[in-house]
């Protein structure tokens, strides 16, 4: 098995370019931003905006071996008691707003709302995103990096949630315990799988 490692600030520069990469074709993501032709420049705003909005929140999990730290990365958020604190994301939703206007939020994240309020009320762990370089996949660092965070939930009894903004990582997904409960479908866009894993 691949070890891993917590991201450090030094890190996150890999993290994003990774991410972009990984989600270029994404459904859910190329809905968000259509233009082919800017979408890998949007991406890389938008990981790194949303890197930061969760700095000192979220746990990013990257391969542990120099050769791989940039090929794979897990976004991971805690559980939050009810009324505790959490990421503040309010800076990235401007950031997003002023490098792509109002009439993009209204037409293009506006329609993700209901994949944003299905999101369970029950303390879990969120795998907000998961993603592997094209030139690293097929080699279990993804499942290294989801490993890592649902054996602590099986310590801890938590459950885990995500959406699959992909179906065709259901399957993936499934092999680390998690089973779809429900879809959303975006206006205009895709259907997004919703799964949650019990702990073990």
């Amino acid at each position: 098995m691949t070890e891993v490692q917590v991201a450090g600030d030094s890190d996150i520069p890999g993290v994003v370019a990774t991410l972009a990469e990984a989600f270029a074709t994404d459904p859910v993501l190329s809905f968000l931003f259509e233009d082919p032709a800017r979408r890998p420049s949007l991406l890389a705003a938008f990981f790194a905006n949303r890197l930061a909005g969760g700095r000192g929140f979220d746990e990013v999990v990257v391969p542990a071996d120099a050769a791989d730290g940039r090929s794979c990365a897990a976004v991971w958020v805690p559980p939050a008691e009810p009324g505790g604190p959490g990421p503040d994301f309010a800076a990235v939703g401007a950031a997003n707003m002023a490098l792509l206007g109002e009439e993009w939020a209204v037409e293009r994240l506006a329609p993700l709302a209901p994949m944003m309020e299905a999101h369970p009320l029950t303390p879990h762990w969120y795998l907000a995103f998961v993603g592997t370089a094209v030139s690293a996949r097929g080699r279990g660092l993804a499942s290294a990096c989801i490993s890592e965070v649902t054996r602590r939930c099986d310590a801890t009894g938590h459950g885990a949630y995500l959406e699959s903004s992909d179906p065709a990582n259901v399957p993936l997904y499934e092999r680390h315990g998690f089973s779809v409960t429900s879809e959303v479908t975006i206006l205009g866009g895709p259907t997004v799988p919703l799964m949650w894993r019990d702990p073990r």
